[in-house]
């Protein structure tokens, strides 16, 4: 048994900041040089964002501005249903879930005091470096005491512009523009490759119209109709996608043993098909490929897979693979709520409502945002074991002898990491540790999110990017473009018209 360590006596260790006291550097830019301006756009990068505060706004607003640099929509900040308090958790969490590592601040001068203590309270929660440009004129000396004595020689009672004596102090560095572009230097371009076969198309995955017929006939028809050397390609995916499925029946052939009814075998075979091979196909055809391969390979050791084509209409293969693309993943980043940012990810990955994943807890979820492990009911996520569980605040009665109650280590895309990771860090922010549910009231942290809040957060969210999760509808329902049929769908297999039938010699049909 792995060795247990003692809890902390309050909240998760991961949950406290990191080194705090970071230090603030200041430019100053007396003349208000236009080259410092096109320098910091040179500078904006994934990991370092620029922050140009409004000159017209009220003492609050400066979290809007933070946001909009972190990239969000500046039309859609404002209108957002967060407190002040709120947008400065989300501007912290998306920040260091994007793994900034500088924030830099133009015309730094027009910020008070107090404003320039927020932001580097945001730099020490973030763990990142924070750069004021100072590009007016006068003497930034009050703001630098102000930061260096943490507000100190800003209160009642004290001489104004002095640090008193003996408190707590944070570095101020101050620089002029050489020393500036010397310590910080523009980024070296680099390659950008892509996060997604989509973004950047694989000339094998440039497939020809592929015949509409059932798996039986599927490789007959396509060694008819395609040229030799293309089917002579498609045979050799043929015949890979088969022997990987030959051997996913043989890890999983306990589940098919006499006297089971084949649930756990359909949960292992819908995770399989969603994270491994249909799900991150490049594209419709050649998961359509994939999908007939499966089909003829799963029939030999007495296993049906019927796919009930028809109810898409014509582009049937388009609907095979993820529904969460890279493009939905950059709109959602631009959404300031972390809360309907994950919940539309796990919704739209899993193609399931709500109550599939509403009991989530935080330690179920991986820091990075990489992976889950799904539980199948709400009562196993507390006993769940995940592989970095033991280095927080494990406990004896965390063990299980088995992953039974799960369906087991559920990889996430990579470009969708970044959203959970910023939620997550949205969730530890308030206290929640590893124990409390991944997803909790927006207006009342201390509650656990229902059921019908998360959908109807699902649904405004994408309205907005424009995306029909038809798995929410109420009642009875047909949708055009996906197929009529009753909703909501439960699983991923069932959202694409898939389901399992196991043969059985002895018997009826299970």
């Amino acid at each position: 048994m792995t060795e247990t360590l003692n809890a902390a006596p309050t909240d998760d260790p991961a949950a406290a900041p990191p080194a705090p006291l970071r230090a603030v550097r200041v430019v100053i830019d007396a003349g208000d040089d236009p080259r410092l301006s096109r320098r910091l756009a040179a500078l904006e990068a994934a990991d370092r964002i620029v922050v140009r505060p409004n000159p017209v706004r009220s003492p609050n607003d400066l979290v809007w501005d933070i946001l909009a640099g972190a990239g969000k929509n500046p039309a859609a900040v404002r209108t957002c249903r967060l407190s002040i308090a709120d947008a400065w958790k989300a501007a912290a969490a998306w920040i260091t879930a994007a793994r900034v590592t500088d924030i830099l601040v133009e015309r730094a001068h027009r910020l008070s005091s107090r404003e320039a203590l927020q932001l580097a309270e945001l730099a020490d929660r973030a763990d990142a470096d924070l750069w004021l440009i100072w590009s007016g004129g006068g003497d930034p000396a009050r703001m630098c005491n102000a930061i260096e004595s943490l507000g100190r020689s800003e209160r009642k009672g004290a001489a104004r512009g002095h640090i008193p004596f003996g408190a707590p102090q944070r570095p101020v560095r101050a620089m002029g523009g050489d020393t500036f572009e010397r310590v910080l230097p523009l980024p070296a371009p680099a390659f950008s490759y892509p996060l997604h076969p989509d973004e950047h198309a694989d000339p094998d995955a440039d497939w020809p119209a592929l015949p509409a017929v059932d798996f039986p006939l599927f490789l007959a028809a396509c060694r008819r109709r395609l040229a030799g050397d293309t089917f002579e390609q498609l045979h050799h995916a043929y015949r890979t996608e088969a022997q990987a499925t030959d051997a996913f029946v043989r890890r999983h052939r306990n589940d098919l043993a006499e006297g089971r009814t084949g649930n756990a075998f359909k949960l292992a075979l819908n995770a399989y098909l969603r994270d491994e091979r249909l799900g991150p196909a490049a594209g419709g055809r050649l998961a359509l490929i994939r999908l007939r391969a499966i089909q003829a390979s799963l029939l030999t050791r007495g296993i049906l897979l019927r796919w009930q084509s028809t109810a898409f209409g014509p582009g049937a293969a388009d609907k095979l693979t993820t529904w969460l693309t890279p493009g939905i993943c950059r709109a959602l980043r631009a959404t300031v709520s972390t809360h309907a940012a994950a919940a539309t990810v796990l919704s739209l990955h899993l193609a399931a409502a709500p109550d599939r994943f509403s009991h989530l807890l935080c330690r179920n979820i991986d820091d990075a945002g990489r992976y889950l492990y799904l539980p199948t009911f709400a009562d196993a996520a507390l006993y769940l074991r995940a592989d970095w569980s033991h280095q927080l605040d494990r406990r004896p009665e965390d063990e299980c002898p088995s992953y039974g109650h799960t369906t087991g280590k559920t990889p996430l895309p990579p470009y969708a990491a970044e959203l959970l990771a910023a939620h997550l860090a949205h969730r530890r922010t308030d206290g929640s540790g590893t124990r409390r549910r991944y997803f909790a009231d927006p207006k009342n942290p201390t509650l656990d999110a229902s059921d019908r809040s998360l959908a109807e957060t699902i649904q405004r969210t994408c309205r907005r990017i424009g995306v029909n999760p038809f798995w929410l509808h109420r009642g009875m329902c047909e949708v055009a473009g996906i197929g009529g049929g009753p909703a909501p769908l439960t699983d991923w297999m069932a959202a694409r018209r898939m389901d399992v039938v196991i043969l059985s010699e002895n018997g009826p049909d299970r």
